[in-house]
């Protein structure tokens, strides 16, 4: 519950300021974050040291672990898991200023035959002359999209939205959620310009980090019209159920079975980052605990021949090297990219604010 200006701070009936009651609910909304931390951070310690290793952490927390350990000393005390908690919760981590606001889209399924009121948070950023361009922020499972309103701010002036996913997941294969993710993102982008009309929807770009990659693969398979004009890949591959058989596939009712050919309609731009240390979702392809990948240069490859490239697939020596550890594959005269970042892991790492650079000029193109 966000705590905006109070212009005058009058007492109320029993002697108690407006400020002192906005601030008690702030402090407590904050006490109670920070016990909910303390028990996540019990939760993973399993040897009871005090402090976390990056083993100790769920496969799809370990990309922060990095922003998380401050000091660089490869442990994760509780100080400084309960402040990144606060970093991640909070919107006002930013460069740029605007309003904050929520919304929600109601969907039916298998799993909530009663519906389901699923969140989408939104940084409007303040006004301006010219129409601020749209960037719609996918996080990986386990993820917080509220968070995604801080990460992102580094953009300046965007509609910056960061829908949540159900269970905190993206329904692709084998997750939790069995949500209806295509559907879902279909109602946001109507959603948006009702909202939201002073955006520039000629400029929306998708953004997906690991399992919300994979969702935007989904997106890029499944819809026929894409009224986006980009989509970035942040380290995941396709899983095989998507591509197998020199096909694209989608599922006709349950992600259990990919089952239907397709041939996807291509527009939106491509850019494509992958470590070649992620442990995750291998860079080379293969499993990802039970779930086979593609390789990270197969997949930029299928999708160049989705696009019409004709040609053979580039090699691993055919790049071009940006900076040092950073090779860079191009398809089509720089409609589909893919930048490979050598030791990385489940994430940019050091090479964060390359990767946030080229978000920022693909968008401000």
């Amino acid at each position: 519950m966000p705590v905006r200006n109070f212009p005058k701070f009058k007492n109320g009936p029993h002697g108690i300021s407006t400020l002192t009651v906005a601030l008690f609910i702030t402090i407590s909304l904050s006490l109670q974050a920070q016990e909910q931390a303390r028990r996540l951070f019990d939760s993973w310690d399993r040897n009871g040291d005090g402090v976390l290793v990056i083993t100790e952490l769920p496969i799809a927390q370990r990309s922060s672990f990095s922003g998380t350990d401050r000091n660089n000393d490869g442990k994760v005390t509780l100080a400084e898991h309960i402040n990144g908690a606060k970093r991640a919760a909070s919107p006002r981590n930013a460069g740029s200023t605007g309003n904050t606001t929520q919304f929600t889209i109601n969907q039916t399924w298998h799993q909530q035959p009663n519906g389901f009121k699923r969140e989408v948070f939104v940084f409007q950023p303040k006004e301006t002359n010219q129409k601020p361009p749209v960037v719609i922020f996918f996080h990986g499972n386990g993820g917080i999209a509220s968070g995604a309103l801080g990460r992102f701010r580094y953009l300046g002036n965007v509609l910056l939205v960061a829908p949540q996913g159900y269970e905190r997941s993206w329904n692709i294969h084998g997750e939790r959620s069995e949500a209806p993710d295509v559907e879902f993102v279909r109602q946001l982008l109507k959603e948006l310009p009702r909202r939201f009309p002073n955006a520039d929807y000629t400029n929306v770009t998708l953004i997906g980090s690991s399992n919300g990659a994979g969702l935007l693969y989904r997106l890029m398979i499944e819809m026929d019209e894409k009224p986006f004009k980009r989509v970035i890949m942040l380290v995941a591959s396709m899983v095989t159920q998507q591509y197998h058989e020199n096909s694209f596939w989608k599922p006709s009712r349950h992600t259990r079975t990919y089952d239907v050919k397709v041939e996807p309609t291509t527009d939106p731009d491509f850019i494509y980052f992958h470590g070649t240390n992620d442990k995750v979702v291998p860079y080379y392809g293969g499993l990802r605990g039970r779930f086979p990948h593609l390789s990270a240069q197969e997949t930029i490859f299928r999708w160049a021949q989705a696009y019409g490239y004709q040609g053979k697939q580039l090699k691993d020596s055919d790049s071009l090297t940006i900076a040092q550890g950073i090779q860079k594959y191009d398809y089509l005269d720089g409609r589909l990219l893919h930048y490979k970042l050598q030791g990385a892991g489940h994430g940019p790492g050091k090479y964060g604010p390359f990767v946030n650079r080229i978000i920022r000029e693909a968008i401000f193109d």
